[in-house]
């Protein structure tokens, strides 16, 4: 169900792992947090094909999941980009499909804007091989949404 009050969906996560989504043109990057929002790491990158919500049910189930942050491009003026409806309408199919297979989710979005860019960062000593990275980088990106995330918004 998606959410659009902070305080409701921290509320319902508490003691829950998250899991967030970094959603591209291609893939999906998946990083999952523990229980007590403490430790984020990058978990997978999905392929966005046919069965790409099969897997994030996969993902939900394998992790006993709690709710799912979803990154959100804004530009500096605040408003949507154009990748920003795509997100929109994705993670709207993923909720309805949640739905029909008895899962309550919260899902909530969030900015995910230069994400990208600060992974390649992180990872530019990881990876050596640069097409390595590349496949790579959208699960760091997640991680670096979801840590955002609990920063601004835990004590």
């Amino acid at each position: 169900m998606l959410i659009r009050n902070i305080k409701e969906f921290l509320e319902s996560t508490k003691k829950k792992r998250m899991v967030s989504l970094d959603i591209g043109k291609k893939n999906i990057g998946v990083a999952i947090s523990d229980k007590n929002h403490l430790i984020v790491s990058p978990l997978d990158v999905i392929k966005k094909n046919k069965f790409f919500i099969e897997s994030i049910l996969n993902v939900i189930n394998g992790f006993n999941v709690g709710g799912i942050l979803i990154g959100l491009p804004v530009n500096s003026e605040y408003k949507n980009q154009s990748s920003s409806q795509m997100i929109k309408d994705l993670t709207k199919n993923i909720d309805i499909f949640l739905t029909k297979n008895n899962y309550e989710l919260p899902i909530f979005f969030w900015d995910e804007s230069y994400t990208s860019l600060e992974a390649e960062d992180l990872t530019k000593n990881i990876f050596k091989n640069k097409k390595k990275q590349k496949d790579k980088l959208d699960k760091f990106a997640a991680k670096i949404i979801l840590d955002d995330f609990f920063r601004e918004n835990l004590d």
